[in-house]
């Protein structure tokens, strides 16, 4: 009996030894996976944001530009520049601009908060891993290839014809338009905005 209970009691400071060994090399490892991570902070999570909106941004400017041209052409081909019909599709126009600045905003946003949970991620499973099987260097490899990898830019897709319905609008009503003037009542368009029919005469 004695040597049974020495040999139990091998076994259990074996099993201790383990233990504490594994915990070491837990904590040893956790701090170099933060190691590896450390220069995902803010900054670089914010920085995900704005490569995002320095993109897509002069493209939206781009195609506001190409829209109040096509606007203002509308307007001058119907001699309505100096009108209150100006005042209101511009502000129309102005109006789908903001809606357009705050779309890319929030995608923006979802590139940073993309990046956090990515990052998150990331983390937890390597040290969720190294807390089942104590292996540093396997996560310690496993950090650096993932930041690697987290550490890449982006890749975007060109925004779409963001004011397109505005200017194809224009050009389906001022042809409404033309067509219920030019036949004096036979056709009302659906709603007249006055942009065109006073004009029939410059198409």
């Amino acid at each position: 009996m004695a040597k049974g209970g020495k040999g139990g009691d091998n076994g259990a400071k074996e099993a201790n030894q383990r233990e504490f060994d594994r915990q070491n090399a837990v904590r040893s490892g956790t701090r170099e996976i933060n190691k590896i991570f450390a220069g995902f902070d803010d900054d670089f999570f914010a920085s995900r944001r704005k490569a995002f909106t320095d993109y897509a941004n002069p493209q939206l400017s781009d195609q506001y530009a190409d829209a109040r041209k096509e606007l203002t052409y509308s307007l001058d081909r119907s001699g309505l520049l100096d009108s209150t019909a100006r005042t209101g599709q511009e502000a129309k126009l102005s109006k789908l601009y903001d809606t357009n600045q705050r779309a890319v905003a929030d995608q923006a946003l979802g590139y940073e908060n993309t990046a956090r949970n990515n990052i998150n991620a990331s983390k937890s499973n390597l040290i969720g891993n190294l807390s089942a099987t104590g292996d540093v260097s396997s996560a310690v490899n496993g950090a650096n290839a993932n930041a690697v990898a987290l550490s890449q830019p982006d890749v975007y897709s060109p925004l779409s014809q963001l004011f397109s319905t505005f200017t194809h609008g224009l050009s389906t009503q001022a042809q409404l338009e033309k067509t219920g003037a030019l036949s004096r009542g036979a056709y009302k368009p659906t709603y007249d905005t006055g942009l065109f029919s006073k004009s029939v005469e410059t198409y």
